[in-house]
C-alpha cells in the first residue's frame, strides 16, 4: 500500500498543511494523478501560479 493515498492528501491539504508545490511534487512522484490534483485544490495543474509584487514602488 502506498503512503499516503489520496485521500490522506485531500485531508491535509483540507487542514492546510501542503501549500501548492508539495501538491505538484505529489503529481511528480506519481502518487496523485493531475485529475486527483485539480479535485483536491480547485486549481488547474496547468495553470501557473500568478506571481504580484505588492513591495515594489515608483519613484
Amino acid at each position: 500500500m502506498i503512503y499516503p493515498t489520496a485521500a490522506d492528501i485531500k485531508v491535509f491539504w483540507d487542514w492546510g498543511v501542503y501549500t501548492l508545490e508539495i501538491m505538484r511534487e505529489y503529481v511528480a512522484l506519481e502518487v496523485i494523478t493531475t485529475e486527483e490534483f485539480e479535485q483536491i485544490t480547485g486549481v488547474s495543474f496547468n495553470k501557473s501560479p500568478v506571481s504580484v509584487d505588492l513591495g515594489s514602488s515608483a519613484s
